[in-house]
């Protein structure tokens, strides 16, 4: 977070002196995500993905641009997650649970404007965990407290309202005390609107 911190005070200085238009809004949408989980070190059941969940995000970003370029960092908290079918390895009884994260997205996009009004971008996200659910059980104290993953999209900018949708995939590693380790790969199709309150 502190290195983020720095890369974001240095673009902001930047972009100051070289006259770059700098615009920050808050943000907030839904997404459709979902989970696979793979590499499961226990045979006791097997995992496969289910379906999908509808989660929602709020948070604020800075968009610094420049000659039809821009970088835009963000804060995001976002709620995502997906089901999965669980096979009893030895019963072969099934059952679906779901699988939640609540989550602090910190994504630094780069991207190019055209048209005037619309935008292309993609870049690194620093997701830091805040709690886990899967089905009944917290178990959030099993999963790396950070990782890294990436988005993707496209968006569209009038006067001070802004629309986007994006891609996002990261993964995390699961390691309980009964020694099941497993990663959890998650993906979401992320639908915000935002407001600048600061620039356009």
């Amino acid at each position: 977070m502190k290195k983020i911190f720095v890369l974001f005070s240095f673009l902001v200085v930047t972009a100051a002196t070289a006259q770059a238009q700098i615009s920050l809004g808050l943000k907030a949408g839904i997404s459709s995500s979902s989970v696979d989980i793979k590499n499961a070190s226990s045979n006791t059941a097997q995992f496969k993905e289910d379906d999908n969940i509808t989660g929602f995000h709020a948070g604020a970003f800075a968009r610094i641009q420049y000659m039809g370029f821009h970088v835009q960092p963000e804060a995001v908290f976002s709620a995502s997650g997906g089901k999965v079918e669980i096979q009893e390895a030895v019963s072969g009884d099934k059952t679906v649970e779901e699988i939640g994260f609540s989550h602090l997205d910190v994504p630094v996009l780069f991207g190019y404007t055209f048209l005037k009004v619309a935008r292309v971008y993609a870049g690194p996200v620093a997701s830091i965990l805040i709690n886990s659910d899967f089905g009944d059980e917290k178990v959030d104290k099993y999963f790396d407290s950070a990782d890294w993953g990436f988005q993707v999209g496209a968006g569209l900018d009038i006067s001070r309202l802004s629309a986007d949708v994006r891609y996002e995939r990261l993964s995390r590693s699961y390691a309980d005390d009964a020694s099941n380790k497993f990663d959890v790969a998650g993906q979401q199709i992320i639908l915000s609107l935002g407001y600048k309150f600061i620039g356009k």
